[in-house]
This record gives C-alpha cells, structure tokens and sequence, in this order.
C-alpha cells in the first residue's frame, strides 16, 4: 500500500484495493482511523493485536476523540481476555476514554462470525472475509459507502444484542 494513499481523504478514492498481508491490514487500520471524523466500528474476534495493538493506530484514535467532541468508537470483540492480558491498546483507550470508546462482547447468537471489519465514517472500510486465520485477504477502500452500510447492518443488530465487555472495565479503587 503506497503512502500516497494515506494523504488522501475518505471521500476522494472510489477504488476498493485488495490487501494480502497483516501489515497491510495494519497500515489500512491506522489509515482508516486517521482519515476518520466521527465514528469507528470494529468487529473483531480477539482485538487482533497484529492489525490494532500499535502505537500509531492508538494515536490515531486517541486524536479522533480529543478532536471531536461526539466521536464514537464501538467495538464488538468475541472474546477480550488476551488482549486484556496483554495490555492491548484499545483495551486501555477504552478504559480512560469512556465517553467515547465502548467495548462490548458478543453474545453467543453471534459468537460464530468469522468476519472481521473495521468501518470509519460510514464509510471507509477494512473487510477481511476470515478474521484470526492465517489469511489476512481483505478488502480496503476509503469509499465504500455501500458496503460499509451492509457491515454496519450487521453491526447494529449484533451491537443491540451485546453486552459491555467487564473484563475491559477499569477498575477504581
């Protein structure tokens, strides 16, 4: 993915691009999350520390939320307790910026997605058909309005029925 692409906007580039590599998917993330004004919606099995545990990725969000007041981060996660473990970064954003960051669990109805996705704006989109396995296939596009609805179809149904993740909780003693 060439670095042309990340001085681009979300609503300039029609072109989906395909991407092979977990890096890819990584830079994709962080692109996604710079170009973002509003909203990020993030499906995924176990917040995939290789895509989103990394410095410039946390600073992106970071800079989203302190940027714009009503910006809205939902993530959707089968299962946190790794990344809990491991300090994941969003596990931390999540836990300091509560106003804006929101971490739930699905519920065993939709434990047996295998899709993971990354939606910023509406708009822009990180798709990759299977999530955890060795293929890190995915389609990326700054403008994919369409498909970005369809996922996001599914995201707020699945989000209605979640539950917030308590193993993210931050707790005060």
């Amino acid at each position: 993915m060439s670095n042309e692409k990340n001085e681009q906007h979300l609503s300039e580039i029609e072109a989906e691009t395909e991407i092979e590599t977990l890096e890819e998917n990584r830079k994709a993330a962080i692109t996604l999350a710079k170009q973002a004004r509003m909203s990020l919606d993030i499906l995924t099995p176990d917040l995939e520390a290789t895509i989103y545990n990394n410095a410039e990725f946390e600073r992106a969000v970071f800079d989203l939320v302190r940027r714009h007041r009503s910006t809205r981060i939902r993530i959707l996660c089968r299962d946190c307790a790794e990344a809990v473990q491991q300090g994941h970064c969003l596990v931390r954003l999540a836990q300091t910026l509560t106003s804006a960051i929101s971490l739930h669990r699905l519920t065993e109805e939709y434990r047996h997605e295998q899709r993971s996705f990354l939606v910023a704006d509406r708009r822009g989109v990180l798709y990759r058909l299977q999530a955890g396995s060795r293929n890190a296939q995915a389609v990326f596009s700054l403008n994919a309005p369409q498909r970005a609805a369809g996922l996001l179809d599914f995201f707020d149904d699945a989000w209605e029925h979640s539950e917030p993740d308590t193993q993210t909780r931050r707790l005060y003693v």
